[in-house]
């Protein structure tokens, strides 16, 4: 039976947070939708404000319960989408935009998801503008999920908030909690890569296949290995670079925009 001299204590070994984080809870209020319980239900959203600031929390409280059922209806149904249902390409992308707003926290314009795509939650996941995953990306989304704009997702990429004891003990009885991920703009996270809870990727940054990011990412890096770790840094993107005249110089200046512009 583990033994802990304090509170403190028992939370350092297990992992946990003492007290909540006011500033993540504030950013849920201000920028999340479809949350499957009012703030003026105080005890489920206690229980939420717990799950999503790194404390230990009841997953199998009923809102959240029902709220991870349903969400597998929605993303079933995220599959059901064809295209010849549709006149353009356009038509077809902004159908199924639309549709992840339904059950996904925030969604940017801009934002296409190949199918399969699978959550915890979805009202945890903040995606900004222009993002891009391809097929079998993972969320568990028990924390925030913060993602900037114009960032790109290779296939089979694993976002994971959640957490448990190391200890068999308490892991035994069921405890959980969850950590935050943050991911900059102009990321890419290439196939396979996996980035646990409490980490922050910086603007910049390229994650290589196969990667686990297990740790804080400078902005402007290349991170590949298990664990990851910094291989290279890269210059700040330039936002006074002229593509279109680099494509003319090499000759490449007739290739049409929706062949460059569309996922």
């Amino acid at each position: 039976m583990p033994v802990f001299a304090s509170k403190e204590d028992f939370c350092k070994q297990v992992n946990v947070r003492i007290g909540k984080d006011n500033e993540l809870i504030q950013f849920a209020k201000d920028n999340l939708n479809h949350l499957p319980f009012t703030l003026e239900d105080k005890n489920a959203f206690e229980n939420y404000e717990r799950m999503i600031s790194g404390m230990l929390y009841n997953p199998g409280q009923k809102d959240l319960e029902l709220a991870r059922m349903r969400l597998r209806d929605y993303l079933l149904d995220y599959g059901n989408f064809r295209f010849r249902d549709y006149k353009s390409s356009k038509e077809y992308q902004d159908a199924k935009r639309d549709f992840l707003k339904t059950f996904i926290g925030h969604v940017g314009e801009g934002t296409f998801m190949e199918y399969p795509i699978y959550f915890d939650y979805g009202f945890n996941t903040y995606l900004g503008k222009n993002f891009y995953s391809n097929y079998n990306l993972t969320i568990l989304d028990c924390s925030i999920v913060r993602i900037g704009d114009n960032v790109m997702c290779g296939t089979g990429v694993s976002i994971l908030t959640p957490t448990h004891p190391i200890d068999p003990t308490l892991r035994n009885h069921a405890l959980e909690n969850a950590f935050a991920v943050t991911i900059g703009n102009n990321c890419w996270l290439g196939s396979n890569c996996t980035v646990v809870g409490g980490v922050t990727i910086g603007d910049g940054c390229v994650i290589a296949a196969g990667c686990v990011v297990t740790k804080n990412v400078p902005a402007n890096s290349l991170v590949a290995g298990v664990p990851g770790r910094v291989v290279k840094t890269m210059e700040p993107r330039d936002a006074e670079f002229d593509v279109d005249e680099i494509l003319r110089r090499y000759g490449m200046d007739t290739i049409e925009q929706s062949e460059i512009g569309e996922h």
